[in-house]
């Protein structure tokens, strides 16, 4: 690879260390957030409704020196997740180490370094440990890897990065069709403000309200349970003992699938056959909705084919199709309760499938639920059309990724040859 040159990635750093080593004196108003290397999601740094935050007070107690030339690697628990610094304000936690790389490197082209399966690997490699695993700083500052110039990293790195800005345009469209359809739903099923037989929102145009268990609720309604709509299904692991259970024909879906995903159209893991048939009164069939349960509780997403879940977690399989939509959002908007049904005094949240199945919820009169279903499937049809597309971007990304970044494919001005 003519003007390629191998580098240890100690070589190309000013600072390399990891985060801090202990807990900083959290508080609900600081304007700092504790991150860990679980916040380091796809080359970004993601703050979500559990991340800690802290004073300036503990920020500069405790901060290291980040740059605008600083990459994130989780080194400890979760391996592996990458993100580059952009001046948030954070304090890094001990799970992940960081490096202020030289100037005459590209910032992007060692995020994709460090995100390609080889890294990868290799630190998987050197990650030790029993039930926490760990990697040493030393093994990252030893990784080998080839560099080419720094025009070429940049054309490199411009390549991959349009793919991810498409990627990252294609979630932010998703986000923005969720959110209406939450907002359609806040409106006709919690501010009762669902059109009436004259097109008039029915409870500030007069609409009779009655008494019920959970309060005043339109007449004609009903309070159920969420076993009233549809089979309640508490997924199941099948015997590790056996490798024959696992394979890739199934999807096996777990909680951190879940994250973001409104579809599961794909696992990390996967059941064979043989596996799926052993336990078959675990399968899920398209449209059903699931619910994590245990540890990480309220994570709600679509099933998109047939799919088996781990114990971690509840599905309602609807009894009708036009309830998946309605689901879907219903259940997203009972986080909090779900939440506080696991909780129980424990420290690790647990709803077990008896308190979800008997959870009481308002059911509309059966034409409501299809005008609104009506409404809503085609925002739900082009996230899930976006969910594909976004699939298909991913999979030419980390086609192209390591072939571009180790030189068996020439770039000459963001030109592939």
């Amino acid at each position: 690879m003519s003007g390629w040159r191998e580098y240890k990635l100690n070589d190309l750093v000013t600072k390399l260390g990891d985060g801090l080593h202990g807990t900083p004196t959290y508080d609900p108003n600081g304007e700092y957030y504790f991150i860990n290397g679980s916040n380091l999601i796809n080359g970004k740094i993601i703050i979500n409704d559990t991340t800690k935050r802290v004073t300036e007070d503990e920020f500069f107690k405790y901060r290291k020196d980040l740059t605008d030339r600083t990459v994130f690697v989780s080194i400890n628990g979760t391996i592996g997740n990458v993100a580059t610094y952009n001046n948030e304000k954070v304090v890094l936690g001990k799970s992940a180490c960081y490096f202020n790389l030289k100037d005459e490197v590209s910032k992007v082209f060692i995020k994709y370094i460090v995100q390609d399966k080889a890294f990868q690997h290799y630190i998987f490699e050197y990650a030790n440990g029993t039930t926490i695993k760990n990697v040493p700083l030393k093994a990252i500052r030893d990784y080998i890897f080839n560099l080419p110039d720094l025009p070429t990293q940049t054309a490199i790195a411009e390549i991959l990065s349009s793919l991810d800005d498409k990627i990252e345009l294609n979630n932010k469209i998703n986000q923005e069709l969720e959110n209406l359809a939450q907002t359609l739903f806040k409106r006709w099923f919690v501010d009762f403000e669902f059109p009436n037989e004259n097109g008039e929102p029915y409870k500030s145009s007069g609409g009779e309200m009655v008494d019920s268990e959970i309060g005043e609720i339109p007449k004609g309604w009903k309070v159920k349970t969420i076993g009233d709509l549809g089979e309640i299904v508490c997924g199941k692991t099948p015997s590790k003992a056996n490798k024959e259970f696992f394979g890739e024909e199934i999807l096996f879906i777990k909680i951190p699938d879940m994250h973001n995903n409104v579809f599961i159209t794909k696992t990390e893991d996967g059941l064979s056959f043989l596996g799926a048939e052993s336990q078959k009164n675990k399968f899920l069939k398209k449209g059903t909705v699931i619910l994590s349960s245990i540890a990480t509780v309220g994570l709600v997403s679509i099933v998109s084919k047939d799919s088996q879940t781990n114990q971690q977690i509840n599905a309602i399989v609807p009894t009708k199709d036009t309830y998946t939509n309605f689901l879907y959002l219903l259940l997203k908007s009972k986080t909090d309760d779900f939440k506080q049904l696991a909780s129980g005094g424990s420290t690790t949240l647990n709803m077990n499938t008896s308190t979800f199945k008997g959870y009481r919820v308002l059911m509309p009169s059966q034409n409501k639920l299809d005008s609104f279903d009506s409404l809503v499937c085609d925002l739900f049809e082009q996230i899930y059309r976006q969910i594909l597309e976004i699939e298909e971007l991913e999979n030419t990304r980390d086609y192209l990724l390591p072939k571009l970044i180790s030189g068996e494919l020439k770039v000459n001005h963001q030109t592939i040859n």
